[in-house]
């Protein structure tokens, strides 16, 4: 990640990267997952449409070694090259968590479980009752 060049896009708004990062975790996930079954399909055309889509994602959010393996994916995907495209997936899945390791640093993921009369936000462990005058 060159959190420097991402920064510099969003005008130095850290809720803008906020923003940006979230939307890109989430649909980068979905992307990533749809380039998984395609390839396991051997859907190469769907594999050069989902690379380009999650590179220009990747890109912009300068979240550069993922854009550089989608690159390769997107390549290899236009020459139906199954065996790098296994090693292209290999390789991405490790880069993808280290986005989702930077993502949760600067923009960490709130997920409110809800079960009876007690929410828990799973972020800060913060348990309190779910009526709003506690």
């Amino acid at each position: 990640m060159d959190f420097m060049a991402l920064l510099g896009r969003c005008l130095g708004n850290f809720q803008i990267v906020e923003r940006v990062i979230t939307t890109f975790r989430d649909t980068g996930r979905s992307d990533l997952n749809q380039l998984q079954l395609a390839m396991e399909r051997g859907d190469f055309a769907a594999v050069v449409e989902v690379s380009h889509r999650f590179k220009g994602a990747a890109s912009n959010v300068s979240a550069v070694g993922l854009a550089k393996l989608l690159i390769r994916a997107e390549l290899s995907g236009r020459e139906q090259d199954h065996v790098e495209l296994k090693r292209i997936l290999a390789d991405l899945q490790p880069e993808w968590e280290a986005f989702m390791n930077f993502a949760q640093t600067f923009a960490p993921a709130k997920t409110t479980i809800k079960h009876g009369p007690v929410v828990q936000t799973q972020d800060t462990s913060e348990t309190r009752h779910a009526c709003a005058g506690c």
